[in-house]
């Protein structure tokens, strides 16, 4: 997440990355009407016409129900990741969509990004009860992208493709509080003051929509004088979710610490905050350090 946190949640829209690191997975088809899938998460064995759940797997096997009535026989199923499932950078949602994408190329459907986003994002609310879909979305596209809720009218989501280099760094915090717990303690902190908090989710909307106006303007985001108002766009979104209440002592000081380092020129949460990321946007050539 770039901006956007929280308030995409509540309609909001968003700016979001994929990143270079990725999540593999590796299809074989079985003789048999097996399943098996291998992670580090959990090793699983299932039927094709009688899939069972597991609580480490629910994301892979929602996306194979999805497209059950069209896999015909057996499959292994690989999962390999570059990074941690702990460390808030969209685990959940990069194993949907390589799973969705897979299963969409294996079963010859073809289903477009958007249908894809939509049979996803349907999983995701199945499971977590909420969310947005950002993740999803850039996990799909790829790139930078300008992501629009679904509106309450219910037509489709909007996902725009920016084309555009985002230099960024990002510095983990050690530790990540769920988002669903963020956003519970978020609305504990907020429940006498519902006016208030409408309010700070509609300037964070519009600190989102300002800095995509930004980068229409441009292709290429190197640094310099000609970005410092989509610069102040993050340093704006940061300083209202220090309002919210959700950047802590820790991310307080890896912010500062980045702010200090002459080749960045925005630092801010990415992710909905009480730990997760920090985000820089620039480069880090100086090594940080923790106190």
């Amino acid at each position: 997440m770039i901006l956007g946190e929280h308030s995409v949640v509540y309609g909001y829209p968003a700016i979001a990355c994929a990143l270079d690191q990725f999540i593999t997975i590796d299809w074989q088809l079985r003789q048999d009407t097996e399943i098996h899938i291998h992670s580090e998460l959990a090793t699983f064995q299932t039927h094709i016409n009688s899939l069972e759940s597991h609580p480490k797997l629910q994301f892979v096997l929602k996306a194979l129900h999805a497209f059950q009535p069209y896999i015909k026989q057996g499959l292994n199923i690989t999962i390999q990741s570059e990074f941690s499932s702990t460390i808030g950078l969209g685990s959940s949602a990069a194993v949907l969509a390589a799973m969705l994408d897979g299963l969409n190329t294996l079963t010859q459907q073809h289903h477009s990004t958007t249908d894809l986003f939509e049979i996803g994002h349907s999983i995701i609310i199945d499971i977590q009860g909420r969310g947005s879909g950002t993740d999803l979305a850039a996990s799909l596209t790829g790139g930078g992208i300008f992501f629009e809720p679904k509106p309450n009218d219910g037509s489709q989501a909007n996902i725009t493709k920016l084309s555009l280099t985002l230099p960024l760094c990002l510095l983990y915090a050690g530790y990540k509080t769920p988002t669903a717990d963020v956003l519970a303690f978020v609305a504990q902190q907020w429940q006498d003051q519902p006016k208030q908090l409408k309010q700070l989710y509609q300037q964070m909307g519009q600190t989102t929509l300002n800095a995509f106006k930004t980068l229409q303007k441009h292709t290429q985001i190197e640094g310099g004088e000609n970005f410092s108002e989509f610069y102040q766009s993050l340093q704006t979104y940061q300083g209202l979710m220090e309002q919210l209440g959700v950047s802590d002592k820790t991310l307080n000081g890896l912010i500062q610490q980045l702010t200090q380092c002459p080749t960045i020129h925005a630092a801010k949460i990415s992710g909905s905050g009480l730990g997760d990321c920090v985000l820089g946007l620039g480069t880090l050539p100086c090594k940080t350090q923790q106190n």
